[in-house]
């Protein structure tokens, strides 16, 4: 499986304070997909056995909200157009492997 760093990437906090990541888009459809964190500035999306995503930085409002919700939307984006829009259940861990 390969990591991937997203360099550039925004979230989005809607009203409901849900969350939005928009990544760049990726070969392939997304399987089963899991977004990791361990309640740090990082985070992993795994989009597929073959692909996860590492999310560096995230902003302290996201890592305020994260410990209360159970799936963030991900919205991968190829030259301003949605290529792919999916849920990703967050799995809570202790360490991420990075």
């Amino acid at each position: 499986m390969s990591l991937d760093k997203e360099g550039a990437y925004d979230v989005v906090i809607n009203v409901n304070k849900e969350l939005l990541f928009c990544i760049r888009s990726r070969n392939g459809t997304p399987n089963n997909p899991r977004f990791f964190y361990d309640g740090g500035e990082h985070a992993i999306l795994y989009r597929d056995a073959k692909r996860s995503i590492l999310l560096e930085y995230l902003p302290k409002e996201v890592i305020k909200l994260l410990p209360d919700l159970d799936k963030v939307l991900v919205a991968e984006i190829e030259n301003d157009e949605l290529k792919n829009e999916y849920f990703a259940a967050i799995c809570k861990i202790r360490k991420l492997p990075i």
